[in-house]
C-alpha cells in the first residue's frame, strides 16, 4: 500500500476542504441545487411523492447505444435492460442497482457510471429498475431482484457475477447477497457500493458531523424515504439497513468494496458497517476519499473517480471470454 492508499483509506474526519481542486468545485456546484435544502426536512418529500405520477427512467444516452447491445425485458412485468460493450466484453456481469433514497428513479448520471464501468471493465451490466416508495416497498423488490438474479444466472457464472450500486442502490447490492442466499442461489463473486446508505433510521451520533460538511443531502427527508421503502417493517431490518444486520449474515457476505467520501452524510454508517462485517469475518474493505461527495464517481472525469474506476476494474479482472 503506498503511503497515498493509507491516508486515503485512514482519512474518515468530515472534511469540506480535502480533495482534488476539482472535486472541491463539484461539490460547490452540487450545493447550488435545492436537493440539500429540500431534503433537511420532511415537508418537501411529504408533499412531493405521496400521489405523485410515477417518475421515468432517464433516457440510455445515444453514446451508450452507439458502443452497446441494449437488450430490454420484462422480469417480473418489470423493465430490465442489460448492456454489452461491443468491443472487449469480457465474462463479467455486473447488476447494477440505481440509488435515490429509494424514491428517485435511474437518473441520468447512473448511465455514466455504468458507461464508465463497461468501459473499464468490458462488464455487461443488468439495471433491474426496481419499483419505488412510496407506491412499492421492498418487500416486492427483492422477489424481483431474486428473478433478475436467476435470469443472469443462465448466462454467466456465479464467480463471474458483481452485485453493484450507489446510495440506497449500494444497500440493495450488499442486502441481495442475503435474498440469493434464502433463495438458495450460489453466491456471486463479489460486491462493489459507491456511497452506500447502510442505515435508513440515521440515528448513528457521528451523522450530524458529515451532514454539517454534505453539500448534497440532508438526513430528515432520507429517513422518511427510508421508512416509505420498510413500510411499517422495523426499518433496522437487514434487508432495508445492513448496517444492523447479524453476524450471521455480515460473515456471509461476497468479497466487498466500498467506495465512500468524507463529505457524505452515508460516511458514519459505512464505517460501521465495515467494522462489524470485519469483525464477522467477512472480506470487506472501504476505501475513503478525503472531500468526497456523496457518489462522486458519477462523475468520472474527477481525479478520485479516475482512482475509483481504476480499483474496480482490477478488483474485477478482465476474465476473458470462451
Amino acid at each position: 500500500m503506498t503511503s497515498r492508499d493509507a491516508d486515503r483509506t485512514e482519512t474518515m474526519e468530515p472534511s469540506a476542504k480535502d480533495g482534488s481542486r476539482a472535486m472541491r468545485v463539484a461539490a460547490r456546484l452540487i450545493g447550488l441545487l435545492p436537493t440539500k435544502r429540500n431534503l433537511s426536512g420532511t415537508d418537501w418529500v411529504n408533499a412531493k411523492y405521496p400521489g405523485r405520477s410515477y417518475p421515468t427512467v432517464a433516457a440510455i444516452p445515444w453514446t451508450l447505444k452507439r458502443t452497446h447491445t441494449i437488450q430490454e425485458k420484462r422480469i417480473d412485468g418489470i423493465r430490465t435492460i442489460t448492456v454489452r460493450p461491443l468491443l472487449g466484453a469480457t465474462r463479467s456481469h455486473i447488476v447494477y442497482t440505481h440509488g435515490g433514497i429509494y424514491i428517485n428513479e435511474l437518473a441520468r448520471p447512473h448511465w455514466w457510471i455504468i458507461a464508465e464501468l463497461t468501459k473499464r471493465t468490458g462488464a455487461a451490466v443488468t439495471v433491474p429498475l426496481y419499483r419505488l416508495a412510496p407506491e412499492s416497498t421492498y418487500r416486492e423488490a427483492f422477489p424481483y431482484l431474486v428473478s433478475v438474479y436467476r435470469d443472469v444466472l443462465r448466462t454467466a457464472e456465479p464467480d463471474d457475477i458483481t452485485l453493484m450500486g450507489d446510495s440506497a442502490g449500494g444497500a440493495l447490492a450488499v442486502a441481495q447477497a442475503w435474498a440469493f442466499r434464502e433463495a438458495g442461489l450460489p453466491a456471486p463473486g463479489r460486491v462493489v457500493a459507491f456511497s452506500p446508505w447502510f442505515d435508513v433510521t440515521a440515528t448513528n451520533p457521528d451523522i450530524p458531523a458529515y451532514d454539517a460538511v454534505d453539500p448534497m443531502l440532508s438526513v430528515a427527508g432520507g429517513v422518511q424515504a427510508g421508512l416509505w421503502w420498510a413500510d411499517g417493517d422495523d426499518p433496522r431490518t437487514p434487508l432495508v439497513s445492513p448496517a444492523c444486520a447479524p453476524e450471521d449474515l455480515l460473515a456471509a457476505l461476497p468479497r466487498t468494496q466500498i467506495y465512500q467520501g468524507t463529505r457524505d452524510v452515508c460516511m458514519a454508517d459505512a464505517a460501521v458497517f465495515r467494522d462489524r462485517a470485519a469483525a464477522a469475518g467477512a472480506a470487506v474493505e472501504m476505501k475513503v476519499y478525503p472531500g468526497g461527495f456523496h457518489v462522486f464517481p458519477a462523475f468520472p472525469r474527477l481525479p478520485e473517480s479516475r482512482d475509483v474506476y481504476a480499483d474496480v476494474a482490477a478488483f474485477l479482472g478482465r476474465p476473458a471470454l470462451p
